[in-house]
């Protein structure tokens, strides 16, 4: 509550307009009696009061003294009530003034007409240098958008807004708040807005550090994974090589260990090149959106799969698919990686895919749906996580294919999940929005 509307609230008019309270009827009806006593007593009232009788004068002067006391007590009432309202008065500015937030309040045309000492402070002025001035003359030019466009949806929809900006500060470098802003109606029936401005200029410089040491990390590990590739090609051939020359010829335990060789080597490439394609995935600066017919993609994915289609005599089919806003590369990878995980996870039957795409008020949603082995629902989220595998060495895998999957789909600003049951296959739906925010 701001300091205008304290002095049009009920409880602080009490102190000076009285009508409807307690204390006013009680003192209305003491004078209702004390004018029917007068009247009741006016037949009684001799015209020479000289003439009042001993016993009338003592009744009279007792109802007065009674009266007086009424009175008096009365207005030690009032008194206390008075103290009790200037000291909650005092309290409230005292939160208003000292909070640890500037509060405003200011008309449409974005003129302030109220600030608290916190507000003053946090723009370095006193505070009546900020009354009758535009909030705007305070902003970075850089940011004078951001503030008109919140502030022209706040005062054309009502809606709070809450928007970030850089501030400037006398003699001091710009520094960034949050304002969240409300309307509300000022005590002449004008629209004003509040606005409650914070200083975030730590948490800006800590989410700064954050996604630097995140970059370079990511710089870091798509480096490593990649610088890794030829090296570990080699061992991968050579370990090939050894096991294919010199099979049966050094003994069955040395057939044995270059065997546990040769598949950790291939573990291994697997595992880099899945992590090659999930930082892939997260670079922001290598993917760009674009109308993507999917039919064309997916058919791209099955021709890249098809040795291990015809291998586990799968059977994909499909409904014709949209043209979406998408990352045609990223999309092939979410394609490849969810038809792989059906034929990895097949039943006792041949695998059967089908994928298809209907149109929603959140996108373009699309499923694929398997005939495999199924998840149990306790794990439908598990399954999605980095290097998360329900299964031991008997299906080989990295763990790393749905986690892309879900980075792909949020990089198009949709969402993934699976329904399914243990036994009975799996449906992956995904959606893809309109316009995604890659």
């Amino acid at each position: 509550m701001t300091p205008e509307e304290a002095r049009s609230n009920p409880i602080v008019e009490r102190s000076t307009d009285l009508t409807g309270s307690p204390e006013m009827d009680s003192g209305q009806a003491l004078r209702r009696r004390a004018e029917a006593l007068a009247g009741e007593r006016a037949g009684e009232m001799p015209e020479n009061v000289e003439d009042l009788s001993p016993e009338a004068a003592r009744r009279a002067l007792h109802e007065l003294r009674v009266h007086q006391i009424e009175l008096e007590m009365q207005n030690e009432e009032l008194s206390r009530t008075q103290q009790e309202l200037e000291a909650s008065r005092e309290r409230y500015f005292d939160l208003y003034d000292l909070a640890p937030v500037g509060y405003f309040t200011l008309s449409e045309q974005g003129l302030i007409l109220e600030a608290n000492l916190t507000a003053a402070k946090l723009f370095g002025v006193a505070r009546g240098v900020l009354v009758k001035q535009p909030l705007s003359r305070f902003i970075l030019p850089e940011d004078q958008d951001i503030h008109y466009r919140h502030r022209k949806a706040l005062l054309e929809t009502g809606a709070p807004q809450s928007w970030a900006l850089r501030v400037l500060k006398k003699d001091a470098v710009p520094f960034w708040v949050r304002v969240d802003a409300t309307t509300a109606q000022g005590a002449d029936g004008a629209t004003v807005w509040r606005a409650v401005v914070s200083d975030i200029t730590e948490s800006k410089r800590a989410e700064r550090a954050l996604k630097t040491t995140n970059a370079e990390l990511q710089e870091f590990a798509y480096a490593l994974a990649h610088d890794l590739q030829e090296p570990l090609r080699m061992v991968v051939n050579f370990s090939q090589l050894l096991a294919e020359e010199y099979a049966g010829k050094l003994g069955e335990h040395a057939d044995k260990y270059v065997a546990y060789s040769v598949e950790g080597a291939l573990r291994i490439e697997a595992l880099q090149q899945g992590l090659l394609n999930y930082l892939e995935a997260t670079d922001r600066v290598s993917h760009r959106l674009s109308p993507v017919d999917c039919n064309h993609v997916l058919s791209q994915a099955l021709l890249s799969l098809q040795t291990i289609i015809q291998q586990s005599g799968a059977a994909v089919t499909s409904d014709p698919l949209p043209t979406a806003v998408a990352n045609e590369a990223m999309l092939m990878h979410l394609f490849q990686n969810l038809i792989r995980n059906s034929i990895k996870y097949k039943g006792e039957a041949a695998p059967a895919i089908h994928i298809s795409a209907l149109r929603t008020a959140e996108g373009w949603l699309f499923s694929v749906r398997d005939n495999g082995v199924g998840i149990d629902p306790a794990y439908a989220e598990f399954v999605f996580g980095m290097f998360k595998r329900l299964h031991g060495k008997e299906i080989p895998g990295t763990g790393i294919g749905l986690a892309l999957c879900r980075k792909v789909v949020e990089r198009h600003g949709g969402r993934i999940w699976v329904e399914s049951e243990t036994g009975h296959g799996a449906t992956f739906k995904f959606t893809i929005p309109t316009l995604g925010p890659i």
